[in-house]
């Protein structure tokens, strides 16, 4: 009896210790890691090596599988969670031997199959708008529109760039260096330049052995230095486009430019996303794209400009500073405005009358204005002051008005109301000079 209760118990153990020796080769490793083959409707792939090196190996095998990369996201799901429930994929077995690890995984063959499938739709996608983008781009290279050509190679370049597309002529870096080998041929030209008036005709042309044609529809940008209405420089750029003639017949628009320096004309291609380094490559190859134009605007009038230009307190009374007047004469000698600053005396009902009649016969031209503090307000630990006033620009030989500011609105702020008032002044004198230029141009 005592026999037969110790066989009982020995025979499972050895059954179990038979199943493990078989499960292990004579490398010592689970013979599951090297199995190929697996259950209806199931497919396996493993892992092995050091660290994450296992998980790495079993997402390369599980790309081959498929045909395609696959999303860096699987992988770190695949990583962190032992699955990719996309792929109905599960790390079913793991052994470590040492600092050895080896994973085996079970997927869903149903969902390897649909993801191939739909990874085998995109690319074929990708290439046939490829394809049409570089249709449309021969057609516009034939039709002189080389900035449309461009335009579409890096348009297919950023489609290549989303995902595998199967043949190298449509790689990334191939359809880039299609499109900068056609950017690299141009060459914008300046002809008919008027510098004393920032005028000129600025044409883009591909250069070739024999031809150099112009370029239609190529979008131009022109760039230059400016001040704004209270004299602050600042660079200002302004957009354009050579439409069906291949040229831009240049004159400024911004009154407010420098009144000598140099306009920046350049090709203004839009980039579409692309890889960083590539995007470097084709960003060099436009700026290349260049062309300057010194300038040197003459005097719009021939002669010097009078100004009178008087201040006013809140009450009314006349002022005798002149902080609105210096500020305006300052902001004219930058701007290369001669002035010569007269006294005109205001009294009288029809005072316009009396003022004109008091200039000067060698002045044709003559600012005359005022500025007046309309209100003092206090925030925090600023006085505020708010002043108002307008000027014309008369013309004595046509005795007419050539220009009426309408009311300029300025603002000032201090520790006292007097440098409150004086700096709202000085607003209106730098305000008043901007607003000036833009007449100027208009008469140039």
């Amino acid at each position: 009896m005592k026999k037969l209760l110790l066989l009982a118990i020995l025979i499972p153990l050895l059954l179990v210790s038979c199943r493990s020796a078989k499960d292990l080769q004579g490398s010592g490793v689970p013979s599951w890691t090297s199995a190929s083959g697996g259950r209806a409707n199931q497919v396996f792939f493993f892992g092995e090596g050091t660290g994450l090196d296992p998980y790495h190996t079993l997402f390369k095998n599980l790309e081959e599988s498929i045909g395609f990369d696959l999303d860096p996201g699987y992988l770190t799901e695949l990583v962190e969670r032992g699955r990719i429930d996309d792929l109905g994929l599960v790390i079913t077995n793991r052994y470590r031997k040492g600092d050895e690890i080896f994973l085996q995984a079970r997927a869903s063959e149903e969902a390897i199959d649909r993801l191939r499938t739909e990874l085998s739709r995109q690319r074929q996608a990708r290439v046939e708008r490829i394809e049409t983008l570089l249709r449309e781009a021969n057609l516009a290279y034939k039709a002189n529109n080389d900035t449309t050509t461009i335009a579409r190679y890096l348009e297919a370049a950023a489609v290549a760039s989303s995902g595998p597309v199967g043949e190298k002529d449509y790689e990334t870096e191939v359809l880039v260096a299609e499109a900068i080998r056609y950017i690299e041929p141009l060459q914008l030209v300046l002809t008919r330049s008027e510098s004393s008036y920032a005028r000129t005709i600025v044409t883009l042309r591909r250069r070739t052995r024999l031809l150099a044609p112009r370029v239609l529809h190529a979008p131009i940008s022109a760039t230059f230095e400016a001040y704004n209405a209270l004299g602050a420089l600042y660079e200002d750029t302004l957009f354009f486009n050579s439409h069906e003639t291949g040229q831009l017949h240049f004159s400024p628009l911004n009154a407010a430019m420098k009144n000598e320096g140099i306009i920046t004309f350049a090709l203004n291609l839009e980039i579409p996303p692309l890889p960083e380094a590539l995007a470097v490559q084709v960003e060099e190859a436009v700026k290349k794209v260049s062309v300057e134009f010194p300038y040197s605007l003459s005097d719009a009038l021939g002669s010097e400009i009078g100004l009178s230009l008087e201040e006013y307190s809140i009450s009314g009374g006349r002022l005798p500073t002149a902080h609105a007047k210096t500020a305006f004469s300052e902001s004219s000698k930058r701007d290369e405005i001669p002035l010569v600053e007269l006294t005109l005396e205001r009294a009288g009902e029809d005072e316009l009358d009396d003022l004109v009649r008091q200039i000067p016969k060698n002045i044709r031209y003559t600012v005359i204005g005022s500025v007046g503090v309309l209100s003092f307000d206090k925030a925090l630990d600023d006085e505020i002051a708010v002043v108002s006033g307008s000027f014309i620009l008369y013309d004595s030989v046509r005795a007419e008005i050539l220009y009426h500011s309408q009311d300029i609105e300025a603002v000032g702020w201090g520790a006292t109301q007097e440098e409150a008032e004086a700096i709202g002044f000085e607003r209106f004198g730098s305000i008043a000079e901007y607003l000036l230029r833009t007449v100027l141009m208009e008469l140039r």
